[in-house]
């Protein structure tokens, strides 16, 4: 008896002082990958080179679509749209949005350039070689698988969606997996990060 009552005196201590597991600040999935997030160089659709490493000091919403997309990617460039018009002035010059193709042998500059201007997004949309794309789809987890399709280049993507906020030091704090992103808990996340 005396033993039993000794180890629930000490159960009894160990869960005094137990500390609360802390909650999660975010409303996305807590980025628990690779840090800092991967560096990668791809060509904007004005040409320009775009770096990643170029936006530190800022906050980073990275994104991955492509122009033939007709089921998650509109869906989520829209959603983007709207949380880059939710900003201010002062948050735009601190956050930095940017899409990265997952068809860099379709997505050329120029399909990107027309692509964006139909739909107003104010963002660089990133494309170049298969060989300098494929690498970033990897390392982010994209993972676009090809199919055929009825199109006049005559494939696909079925792809996953992540979309992640990167801070000013460069480190992917928060990952979103869903194409349909929450306009108000994202914008709390990127808020949150960028101040």
């Amino acid at each position: 008896m005396k033993w039993l009552s000794l180890l629930l005196a000490f159960m009894f201590v160990g869960c005094i002082g137990a500390s609360p597991e802390p909650e999660d600040p975010y409303h996305g999935f807590e980025w628990t990958g690779t840090n800092p997030a991967p560096l990668f160089m791809l060509e904007s659709s004005d040409g320009e080179l775009w770096s990643l490493e170029e936006q530190r000091n800022k906050t980073v919403v990275l994104a991955f679509t492509y122009t033939r997309c007709y089921a998650t990617c509109p869906v989520t460039s829209a959603t983007l749209a709207a949380i880059y018009d939710a900003l201010t002035d002062e948050e735009k010059d601190r956050i930095s949005f940017v899409s990265v193709t997952i068809d860099p042998w379709h997505d050329s500059p120029t399909v990107l350039t027309n692509w964006t201007e139909e739909r107003g997004y104010e963002w660089p949309h990133l494309t170049g070689s298969p060989e300098a794309v494929v690498p970033v789809l990897n390392e982010y987890g994209v993972d676009p698988v090809n199919f055929e399709d009825d199109s006049d280049e005559g494939y696909g993507f079925s792809h996953t969606q992540p979309t992640y906020i990167i801070d000013e030091t460069g480190n992917a704090l928060v990952l979103w997996t869903e194409p349909d992103l929450p306009l108000d808990l994202f914008l709390e996340d990127l808020r949150l990060i960028a101040e």
